[in-house]
């Protein structure tokens, strides 16, 4: 799924309608009596776990739909009468699953802004000394970092960046 997750709106969607595409060739190919509905799960599934419920839900009752038209098309042994009951059958399936699976998404989400926001240390802006995770006690800078190295990674600011290879183009 993280292939998904750093394409633009507009490319999400049309890999996720890309996808939904495959699975009706696919569906369509294998003809009336073999039933492969399992396969929509994908574009559903990615739909909304990086579109949101919008997209989760169009999917999940488009693609019924979709089956059900090629019932026109074939000539199944069944009426259209039970057509239309397994398509609402699919349609109440899959728009569960996709309802489940942005929420699984949120809730994803939200548990990691959570786990940052957790994560962040209480700094006084007039003295920088820094508040002790689970207490009242403030520590000065230097000594919570040499007392906590590992929840520090040595970085650089831009500006910082910058002066630095200036210094070293001189040389």
């Amino acid at each position: 799924f993280t292939a998904f997750g750093g394409l633009s709106r507009p490319a999400q969607a049309s890999a996720w309608l890309g996808l939904r595409g495959v699975c009706l060739a696919i569906d369509y190919e294998t003809g009336p009596v073999i039933e492969f509905p399992l396969v929509y799960l994908v574009p559903i599934s990615v739909a909304s776990w990086f579109g949101g419920r919008r997209w989760g839900l169009t999917l999940a009752v488009v693609l019924p739909l979709c089956r059900l038209y090629f019932r026109t098309i074939w000539e199944p042994p069944w009426t259209f009468f039970e057509s239309s009951i397994n398509a609402a059958i699919r349609m109440t399936v899959f728009v569960l699953f996709a309802w489940l699976i942005d929420r699984t998404a949120r809730q994803l989400r939200d548990l990691r802004h959570t786990r940052l926001l957790e994560g962040m240390l209480g700094v006084c802006s007039v003295c920088r000394n820094i508040r002790e995770k689970g207490s009242s006690a403030w520590t000065p800078l230097e000594t919570y970092v040499e007392a906590h190295p590992d929840e520090f990674e040595p970085d650089v600011c831009p500006d910082c960046g910058t002066r630095v290879r200036d210094l070293f183009d001189r040389r």
